[in-house]
């Protein structure tokens, strides 16, 4: 959907959650690889301004990124995503995306694959990553670029976040697990948002029913009410990660996450399982 702009959703719940992860994933890989080759289906431009009309309409940072930058905890991985993000962002005037988190952890020898469609927001992220030398920006929708340039025999790092706002993304997600002995040799990261808590379980059942048996989940929930519009919370899918201790790490993580983004007492706890 060309008319998506991520600027009206930027720093708030469930990028928290995403970005927390997708820091601690990608650090995870570092400790084993030399270099990551990395894809980003669904970039964005890669830096959102707090003062701008977009983030301002509906101030979702507010209860996103505003909240967490409270956090007074000892978890080392919400410590060091925030550490992270005032070391992009010294003036704290802006939030950074997906792509300019990664390049700006990212080494030399790793190589960085945005995936743009939308060619406002396109343009938009060559100039915001534009002092960065190991990235590759390409003007293309993001599940094409796997279907049609995915060695499969080299290992990838995959960041797949669509907006979700068009059912096509569903499908496209679901053809992707369908799929997954195309990408054996890479690691996968999937956001998607929970929009009704009944819809969210048959989805997770009909995950189960695939009996993929590689995959990780976690769900923040930060809303108990089921009948309001926008989203109750996200989840992860977490494919071909084997460490044991990702998911000791990520029930503590979720935890922490959970008490600071929460909106209402008796929502849901977060759930972290193999599916």
């Amino acid at each position: 959907m060309l008319s998506y702009k991520h600027g009206f959703h930027a720093g708030n719940h469930a990028d928290v959650l995403k970005h927390v992860v997708l820091i601690y994933l990608y650090n995870l890989l570092k400790k084993h690889n030399k270099s990551i080759s990395y894809i980003d289906t669904h970039s964005g431009n890669g830096m959102y301004k707090y003062i701008s009309r977009y983030m301002e309409k509906n101030k979702e940072y507010k209860y996103g990124i505003k909240k967490i930058q409270k956090y007074v905890g000892e978890n080392k991985f919400i410590k060091n995503y925030l550490n992270i993000l005032k070391t992009i962002s010294k003036n704290n005037n802006f939030y950074p995306g997906s792509p300019f988190i990664i390049s700006s952890i990212s080494n030399s020898s790793d190589k960085l694959y945005f995936c743009e469609l939308h060619n406002n927001e396109f343009d938009s992220l060559k100039k915001n990553l534009i002092k960065f030398t190991n990235t590759k920006n390409i003007n293309t929708d993001g599940f094409k670029y796997l279907e049609n340039n995915l060695d499969k025999d080299k290992s990838y790092f995959i960041l797949i976040d669509p907006s979700y706002e068009i059912k096509d993304d569903f499908i496209k997600i679901n053809n992707i697990l369908d799929n997954l002995e195309q990408y054996e040799k890479s690691k996968i990261l999937i956001w998607y948002p929970i929009l009704n808590y009944d819809d969210n379980d048959i989805f997770i059942e009909n995950l189960r029913k695939k009996g993929i048996g590689r995959i990780i989940n976690l769900e923040l929930p930060i809303t108990s009410n089921n009948d309001e519009r926008g989203m109750k919370g996200s989840g992860l899918l977490i494919i071909n990660f084997k460490e044991i201790k990702i998911l000791r790490d990520l029930k503590a993580l979720s935890k922490e996450l959970h008490f600071y983004l929460k909106q209402n007492d008796d929502v849901y706890n977060p759930k972290v399982r193999y599916l």
